[in-house]
């Protein structure tokens, strides 16, 4: 996917909608903003400025959420929404794992994604969490905040790389690399969420808990995180 072209169209946005005059007069989610339709009909949208927006010497933090409006539901949907969609397809789904990873991989570089080609070669069976699956990503919260709505549903492919694409630019462009992590922090939990549904040697919620984390992971040893390399 490219995310110099996505970045630069989230920007603007922001500008003709007046992020920083909401930001200013701390209007939260004044604005819903239709960022994507997927070929199925569901939206992906994006409501700003969030809680955490700010304006200050350093610049603009452009916090913001992302939705999916989906079989008459809109909900949010969060790292931790993601993370439980991709361990469910790796678990429960029967879904080709290495060539799930292999996507995935590939969806994180900034070049051109081809959503039709993975929509056809990712085939597994569409089933949603389970409530004992959803139970468990709430106890992985502890006292934090946990949208459990937005793994209600399973979310196709296109919708689960189309809501990837606009939550991981956050970090894109609130912790720009190569000073920070940028996208390789979410792409590097969304990887650790397959590899904790393949082994036994690490559990969910260590993946959950390491995305709710405001320090910097260590890897997991038994994990190979090299393709965060390629992530610029």
């Amino acid at each position: 996917m490219n995310y110099t072209q996505s970045k630069k169209q989230l920007l603007e946005v922001f500008s003709n909608n007046n992020f920083k005059i909401h930001v200013r007069n701390k209007k939260i989610h004044a604005v819903d903003y239709i960022i994507e339709e997927c070929n199925n009909g569901n939206h992906i949208s994006i409501s700003f400025p969030g809680y955490k927006a700010l304006i200050n010497s350093k610049g603009i933090k452009y916090d913001y959420r992302v939705n999916i409006h989906k079989d008459g539901i809109k909900t949010s949907l969060s790292h931790a929404n993601i993370i439980v969609d991709i361990f469910n397809k790796c678990k429960f789904c029967n879904i080709n794992i290495p060539e799930f990873k292999k996507q995935l991989i590939h969806s994180a570089t900034n070049s051109d994604f081809d959503m039709d080609n993975a929509t056809a070669i990712l085939h597994y069976s569409k089933i949603a969490p389970s409530p004992r699956l959803l139970n468990y990503a709430q106890k992985a919260h502890g006292n934090k905040q946990y949208n459990s709505i937005g793994n209600n549903f399973d979310l196709t492919i296109e919708e689960l790389f189309v809501s990837i694409k606009w939550i991981v630019l956050q970090e894109d462009i609130n912790y720009p690399m190569p000073r920070f992590e940028g996208r390789k922090m979410p792409y590097a939990r969304y990887l650790e969420a397959i590899h904790s549904a393949e082994h036994k040697t690490h559990k969910l919620n260590e993946v959950i808990s390491r995305a709710l984390s405001h320090t910097r992971p260590e890897k997991w040893r038994d994990m190979d995180y090299r393709f965060l390399d390629n992530i610029k």
